[in-house]
Parts: structure tokens; C-alpha cells; sequence
């Protein structure tokens, strides 16, 4: 028996260990701020002026610059950790406010459209939820608001899956600004195209819509017109920023951040578990290549 036939067993155990499926999934523990890496517009950290769309403000302004940027995310072996700065606190007290916030991420390498979508939204109730759809059939091409395929390919408690905290470093309008963070796990997103080494454009955006990102668009000036995908995209980079070489001969630099699964942070960034299955994977991997 191959060595890479021996460790599967022992990968496949650990990660199920790890990454509960849906109904039982164990509250996420998010990873620390500096674990977390800006994704990037025009070889910048993603950016986003303050109240710059009229009827997205307050808790759907996203807000961002090269000191505070408007999107970033994390990973390790278990979940894909994505952030957001708002100008206001989406969830205060826990109870999530009647609007939706997500990321879209473009699978075939064409910034027209986009093939999956994670969002976070009170507007089924306060006690939120954290959704993972797919996008299969384009009906407005270019557009934010390109409705996903329905129903969601998953659902996950925001209490279990999301959470907002207050944000550091510079505030936008006086106000302190706050991140709105979620996981989804790996397990899910693998099988729906996105893994840790797939190359994705990001879009980041608050809405008024579980079925679609028209609010707050992050890298677009509202003034501008109409947010258009292949216009707000960021940067090529890849599911897992740990994988993406970055912009320059250094690397994506880590920046502001929020990681793990399972009871007591067990499973989480840095944990012998995670680092063990990663381990296991990339030998597996290497010894296949022979």
C-alpha cells in the first residue's frame, strides 16, 4: 500500500473530526487580527470611501483604506474566515440588523460574473444566518446584484458562524467602525469550486437582498454610477491567502484583522489538529507527484 493510500485514512479522520457537518456544527472561534490578509484593488488593500452610495449607510457602508482596509480573510485547515469594516455595528447586542452583507468570488476567470456567493443576513430575523450559494445561470451579466441560484447550498447560524467586533486603527466618520466576520467551511466550498489554491476575484458588498449584492460596493465611488463586477473586482488571488504570492517580491503583508472549529478552539488556526491535517495533506500530496 502507497504511503499516500496510508494517510488518507488519517487525513479523512482528522478533518472529519474537524468540520462538523451543518446541523451540528460547532461554534467557529475567528483567528486573531493579524492572521488576517487585505484583499487588494489595483495592487492596493481594498478600499471604500464613507458614505460614498446613498441608501447604503450606517451598518451597509463598507469603509476601507490602506491603513483600515474594507475587505480581508483568513485560513486554516478547517474554514475560509471572511471580514468586512463597516462604519456601524451590523449585529449590535447580537441581533442582526434587516439587511444582508457578502462576498462573491468568480471561479472561470471571467469578471463578468461570479459562480459563488457567501452572505451574512438578518432578513429572515435578528438571529441571522450565514448562507452559501451558487451561481450557475448569469441573468444580468456585470451586475452585483445577479440573483444566486436558490435555495442556498447551505445555512449555518450566525451565532455559530458569524460574529461582529469592534475595529482598530482608523475610524470613518468619527464613529467606530466594526467587522463583521464569518466562516464557512472548506469541506463545503471544495466541492463547489473554491479550495485553498484556486485563483478568485473577490467582490465585497453590503445589500438590501439575500439574493444579490446592490448596496455598498467596495472599490466603487457610488457616485461613479452603477457598481459593475468587472469594474470592482479585486485582484487575482487565490481561496487560501497564504497561497497567493502577493503583489510585490514580499508577499501579501499581513494586515489588520479575526479562527478555528470546534469546542475549545481545538480545531482552530494553529492547533495541533489543524497543523497535523495540513501536514498530512501536503505530504500525501508531494508523494503523488512522484
Amino acid at each position: 500500500m502507497s504511503l499516500a493510500n496510508r494517510i488518507a485514512p488519517a487525513v479523512a479522520a482528522v478533518l472529519c473530526w474537524a468540520a462538523f457537518p451543518t446541523a451540528a456544527r460547532a461554534q467557529v472561534v475567528f483567528p486573531p487580527d493579524a492572521s488576517y490578509t487585505a484583499l487588494r484593488c489595483g495592487a492596493a488593500p481594498m478600499r471604500d470611501g464613507y458614505q460614498d452610495q446613498a441608501g447604503a449607510l450606517d451598518e451597509r457602508d463598507l469603509v476601507g483604506d490602506a491603513a483600515g482596509p474594507a475587505g480581508l480573510r483568513a485560513s486554516d485547515a478547517t474554514n475560509l474566515y471572511l471580514r468586512m469594516r463597516l462604519d456601524r455595528d451590523p449585529a449590535p447586542g447580537a441581533a442582526v440588523r434587516g439587511f444582508a452583507w457578502g462576498m462573491q468570488f468568480d471561479l472561470d476567470d471571467d469578471p463578468s460574473d461570479y459562480e459563488l456567493m457567501v452572505t451574512v443576513d438578518g432578513l429572515a430575523g435578528a438571529a441571522g444566518v450565514v448562507s452559501i450559494f451558487r451561481n450557475l445561470t448569469t441573468t444580468l451579466r456585470d451586475d452585483p446584484a445577479d440573483p444566486p441560484d436558490t435555495p442556498a447550498v447551505a445555512t449555518y447560524p450566525f451565532a455559530m458562524a458569524a460574529r461582529t467586533v469592534a475595529a482598530p486603527g482608523p475610524t470613518f466618520g468619527g464613529n467606530t467602525d466594526f467587522f463583521l466576520d464569518f466562516a464557512v467551511p472548506w469541506s463545503q466550498l471544495t466541492p463547489l469550486g473554491l479550495d485553498r489554491t484556486t485563483t478568485t476575484r473577490v467582490w465585497v458588498a453590503s445589500s438590501s437582498t439575500v439574493n444579490g449584492l446592490d448596496g455598498d460596493v467596495a472599490c466603487h465611488d457610488g457616485a461613479g454610477g452603477p457598481a459593475r463586477l468587472g469594474a470592482t473586482a479585486s485582484d487575482q488571488t487565490t481561496g487560501d491567502p497564504a497561497m497567493d504570492p502577493g503583489p510585490g517580491p514580499g508577499g501579501t503583508g499581513r494586515l489588520e484583522g479575526g479562527g478555528g472549529c470546534a469546542a475549545g478552539g481545538a480545531g482552530g488556526a494553529g492547533s495541533p489538529v489543524a497543523a497535523l491535517a495540513g501536514a498530512l495533506v501536503l505530504l500525501a500530496h508531494r508523494r503523488r507527484r512522484r
